[in-house]
């Protein structure tokens, strides 16, 4: 790619994208159910306009199977059963996979008592936590999401200088009869670490004061996350010494420690670091889910039509900018995903590069084909 302007974008075929990468967790050993499901949700995450949660990922998630962070073929075990509460260890599997186990028994519960709340321990990266809130509201369940990341230390804490948290996700759906779910998805930090590494290869650009140096200084230099890097290195955050910075100052600071109570400590996974660690902790998701089953608790009709009143409502607000229309959560999601199943997944030629090159590395068959398929 010398020589390529790093900031050019490639357009990736959706279908062409799924069966790439399927293929090349499958040439690492993953099985076909478990290798289509993380392709599926990566490029879906592309399709809903969060790059940093999508194919980007591929080579880090490869190397964190060299690095024993995540096992393939892994099936979650319920360690706790207590009726409308479950308590279940990823041990490690893919988080693409123990997502799906955790959201399905929150759902069967949900639908026998009315609620359910559901623990999910030592999983590896669960991708867009969106992606759990839409499984729930297609089942009429409203749901939260709080997600912490054991061992990653990446968020400075409001007035502080280093990393002393992780992104810690937070998810809420809210099903819509007859229109689209609505879905808050979002990383209590200023952006997601993903959204470091799409700018670092190349991709959109960081807001100003999303990321913090050693001294205390806003920047949007991705060096003080991962040190000078070359093209085809993975980005690696142990070799940065600046921080992300927590959203919303002081309270967007404090919803991103309460999630590491939650998503860390309430389930057993454990948070992202203590005081007294002699060690980095091992890599790990937790995340605590809360469901509700929206007719066993209000008529559906008078509820659906609350949600698509109100949210008429927010959106007629007249814009402070002519050129944009306000919008309620989910809504940028719908009208990329519209575009991307379209078009094609915008990608950044470095990315694309990285993962061709892994794909290349995998002996992954008919790789010309799978060229072909940018726009």
């Amino acid at each position: 790619m010398t020589g390529e302007n790093i900031n050019s974008e490639i357009r990736i075929k959706v279908k062409e994208a799924i069966q790439l990468i399927t293929e090349i967790f499958q040439a690492k050993s993953c099985s076909d159910y478990e290798a289509k499901t993380i392709a599926q949700r990566l490029c879906g995450s592309n399709l809903k306009g969060h790059d940093s949660h999508g194919i980007v990922r591929v080579p880090r998630y490869l190397q964190w199977m060299d690095w024993n962070w995540v096992f393939p073929n892994v099936k979650p075990e319920i360690i706790v059963d207590a009726g409308a509460m479950a308590l279940m260890d990823a041990k490690q599997g893919f988080g693409q996979v123990a997502g799906e186990y955790a959201v399905d028994e929150g759902i069967t519960r949900a639908a026998k008592h009315g609620m359910s709340v559901i623990g999910l321990k030592n999983s590896g990266h669960l991708g867009r936590i969106g992606d759990w809130a839409e499984r729930a509201a297609d089942a009429g369940l409203v749901s939260f999401h709080f997600v912490n990341v054991r061992g990653s230390l990446l968020v400075a804490p409001f007035g502080g200088s280093d990393r002393r948290g992780s992104t810690s996700p937070l998810s809420i759906g809210i099903p819509s009869k007859g229109s689209p779910h609505i879905i808050l998805d979002m990383a209590t930090s200023t952006v997601a670490e993903g959204k470091v590494m799409v700018a670092q290869k190349g991709g959109k650009k960081l807001p100003f004061g999303a990321l913090i140096d050693s001294s205390g200084n806003l920047t949007t230099d991705t060096e003080v996350m991962y040190g000078k890097i070359s093209d085809d290195e993975i980005p690696n955050s142990e070799n940065g010494t600046g921080a992300i910075t927590a959203f919303g100052l002081h309270k967007g600071s404090g919803i991103n420690f309460m999630m590491e109570m939650l998503g860390g400590a309430l389930t057993g996974s454990g948070v992202s670091a203590g005081i007294d660690d002699k060690e980095k902790r091992k890599f790990g998701n937790g995340m605590l889910s809360l469901y509700i089953s929206v007719q066993k608790m209000v008529d559906l009709d008078y509820f659906s039509n609350e949600v698509k009143s109100y949210a008429d409502f927010v959106r007629a607000s007249p814009p402070a900018n002519q050129k944009e229309k306000v919008m309620i959560p989910g809504d940028k999601e719908i009208l990329t995903n519209e575009d991307r199943m379209k078009n094609g997944l915008p990608v950044a030629p470095l990315v694309w590069e990285n993962i061709r090159q892994t794909a290349e590395k995998l002996n992954v068959p008919n790789l010309q084909r799978f060229e072909e398929a940018i726009n």
